[in-house]
This record gives structure tokens, C-alpha cells and sequence, in this order.
């Protein structure tokens, strides 16, 4: 029987993850193989900047240049490897997905939690198409003084422009384009590892999502009974609910267990980036290649920073309905043993789910602005202190 994992919903990121060598069900050897292939290109493109930076340490705009394309390859770094030591988690997430599509039998629920997953897939294209279209704005800036010595020649050639600083131990004019074709190679798989990582995360709380709805239709029809079903109970409806209550907290439990100290990384990295970019834009004023550059680069970094926020806070505003879905069961006309096997079920909805960064930053749209206002107080910050 075909598996739900190679549906329509799921094949992008499960193509995307298998090319990375992370999807858990092929075999060792291609998982090794295309792991090694992975590391090994952004490893490549990430040594020479790093090279650059430390030579550099005395120019801080050098500093500066160099801060957003680290902070890339450290996200790429984190997620790949948050995935790769714990493989198992990763797994027993997908076959959790899989369970939960078996264990529907009603129609209407697997229509619901389609939905989701549907507009998880929609949602996740949209997200990758956006980050690509700002990684291609951000490439074919070098290509800018070629094309305007075309259009306006002047008596001389115009400065050649780099993606970024690095240091090849090399003439990097007289080998300008081959470096330049290394970038093209590399820079692509950096934010491949980044973005197909950010769709897996979007899959797991899609597919939370969808359960915690279905949870919901169930609790408000808990007091009806099916004339075509008498054999289901009330009682047998609320440990129903009960189960899949704690199916969707074992989840979010094993997701957040995975996700909340690289994401406490990459919050940190995304402000940093945010701020350092901001300051390129003020220093490179005069250069439009250069303010193009540096703002698509900021703008791809902020949608990231939100993206990855919004998820969050999707996942809280569907757990906490719940809550409110438990009342509108009419518990209160039920038996008082119904009414103490509800009672456990209505703590535990109490708190809503959530994904954190550190425990301590609630991934969602108040942390987002929080997150956007402390990074304008460090960017106010640094550029009074030029």
C-alpha cells in the first residue's frame, strides 16, 4: 500500500530532504553519500569567508560584510545537523503523520486534515519561491557593471562586484569568474539545506494543525449520538478525544524537544543579520548594486524571521480552540462520571501548544514584533556609535 508520506502533500520536501541524504526511509549508503555531498559544498564555500573574515578583523566593514553570509551557513549548519544527530526524532515524527492518516476512518476528518496539509503545501512552495526570488535578486548583482558597460561603455571597464568577502589565496580579478561559478554552485545548496528544513518544520505543525481541528469537531459532537452507531458511547467519544489529545501533545512535545535551542540560534542569527545588513545599506549609500544587494538579503532575512514566527503562531491559535470546543460539548448536561473523565482533557487544553526558542521566546507574531523592535534599538544603536 502506497504511503501517505509519498503523497502530493508531502513530495517537495521529501525530494528536497532525500537529496540532503536526511529523509529517514532510504537506504544508509545514499543517506552517507548525500550527506557528505551536502556538507562538503557548504563547507567549501563557507572556509573561504571565514579565512576573510579573520584577516579582516581590524576593518569592520569587512566585519560587517561578512556577518549575514555566516549566519546563512551557521543556519544551514544547525538545521542540517539538528536533523542529522536526531534522526530518530525526525522518524518518529513522519510515522506519527502516518499513523494518524491511518487511524481516520471518517470522512469528513480526512477531508480536514487534507485541507491542512494542502495549505501547508501551498504555503511552503509560496515560502520557497519568495526566498529563491531574493537569493536571485541577490546573485545577479555582479552581473550589473557587465550589462551597464554595454548599455553606457565608459573609456574603462567597471569595477567587478563580489557576492561577498572571501579570500581564495589567489588574484581573485584574474579569477574573478571562477569564483564567481563557485558561488553560483554553492551558495544555491546553502539555502536549500535552509528552506527544505523550514518546509519539514512547516509540515509537523500543518499536520498539528489539522489534528487539533479534528479534535475540536469531535469534542463539540461528543454529546450527539449517531443513530447509525450506537455502539459508540458518549464515554467512548470523550477517550476518543482523550487519545488524540495526548497523540497531538506527544508531538508537539517531541518537536519542541528538537527545535527550541536550534531556534534560539536562529533567532539570534536572523537579528544579527538584520542589523548588520541594515548597517551595509547605510555604509554602501552611494552604490545602488550594493544597497540592492544588502536589502534583498535583509528583506529575505525579515521574511524568515516571520515565516518561521508565523508557524508558531498558527499552532497556538488552533490548540487554543480546544479549550473553547470542550464547552461547546455541553458538558455540563453530561453524567458526573462523563463530566470527571472531561475534566483532565480541559487542563490539559488549558495552555496552548507552542514552539519556543530556549524555552523562554514563544515562537509567534508578538515575538516577531518584540524580536523586530529590540533589532531596530541595536541597529539605532550601532549606527550612532559610527
Amino acid at each position: 500500500m502506497k504511503s501517505i508520506l509519498d503523497s502530493t502533500y508531502y513530495r517537495p520536501t521529501r525530494w528536497g530532504m532525500r537529496m540532503m541524504g536526511q529523509w529517514p526511509f532510504q537506504s544508509a549508503g545514499r543517506n552517507r553519500f548525500f550527506k557528505c555531498l551536502t556538507i562538503f559544498l557548504v563547507t567549501s564555500i563557507c572556509v573561504p569567508t571565514m579565512i576573510k573574515f579573520v584577516e579582516s578583523l581590524d576593518d569592520i566593514d569587512v566585519v560587517m560584510e561578512s556577518i549575514p553570509m555566516f549566519c546563512v551557513y551557521a543556519a544551514a549548519y544547525i538545521k542540517f545537523f539538528t536533523w542529522a544527530i536526531d534522526d530518530n526524532s525526525m522518524r518518529e515524527l513522519l510515522l506519527s503523520i502516518e499513523r494518524d492518516w491511518k487511524n481516520l476512518k471518517v470522512e469528513e476528518d480526512i477531508q480536514l486534515l487534507a485541507e491542512f496539509s494542502e495549505r501547508g503545501r501551498k504555503i511552503s512552495n509560496l515560502y520557497t519561491m519568495s526566498i529563491f526570488g531574493f537569493l536571485a535578486l541577490f546573485l545577479t548583482i555582479p552581473a550589473i557593471p557587465m550589462l551597464m558597460d554595454i548599455w553606457i561603455p565608459l573609456n574603462e571597464s567597471r569595477s567587478r562586484i563580489f557576492l561577498y568577502q572571501t579570500e581564495y589565496f589567489v588574484d581573485q580579478n584574474e579569477y574573478y569568474f571562477l569564483i564567481l561559478i563557485h558561488a553560483y554552485l554553492t551558495i544555491p545548496v546553502v539555502f536549500t539545506v535552509v528552506l527544505f528544513f523550514d518546509n519539514l518544520f512547516s509540515i509537523f505543525v500543518n499536520h498539528t494543525c489539522g489534528m487539533c481541528n479534528i479534535l475540536k469537531l469531535h469534542l463539540e459532537c461528543v454529546h450527539i449520538d449517531d443513530p447509525l452507531d450506537k455502539e459508540t458511547t458518549s464515554e467512548k467519544r470523550i477517550q476518543i478525544c482523550a487519545d488524540m489529545q495526548t497523540n497531538i501533545l506527544e508531538f508537539v512535545q517531541r518537536l519542541e524537544s528538537i527545535c527550541t535551542i536550534p531556534f534560539l540560534l536562529l533567532v539570534g542569527m536572523n537579528m544579527l543579520v538584520i542589523t548588520s545588513t541594515g548597517m551595509m545599506i547605510v555604509i554602501k549609500g552611494n552604490e545602488v548594486s550594493e544597497i540592492i544587494r544588502f536589502a534583498s538579503f535583509n528583506i529575505g532575512t525579515i521574511f524568515h524571521l516571520f515565516w518561521s514566527s508565523w508557524q508558531g503562531h498558527a499552532l497556538i491559535v488552533e490548540s487554543e480552540t480546544i479549550y473553547s470546543s470542550v464547552y461547546q460539548s455541553e458538558w455540563y448536561t453530561f453524567p458526573p462520571k462523563l463530566q470527571r473523565m472531561l475534566l483532565p482533557l480541559m487542563m490539559r487544553s488549558a495552555n496552548p501548544c507552542q514552539i519556543t526558542a530556549g524555552k523562554f521566546y514563544v515562537m509567534s507574531m508578538e515575538s516577531f514584533g518584540a524580536a523586530m523592535r529590540m533589532t531596530m534599538s541595536f541597529f539605532t544603536l550601532l549606527l550612532s556609535m559610527r
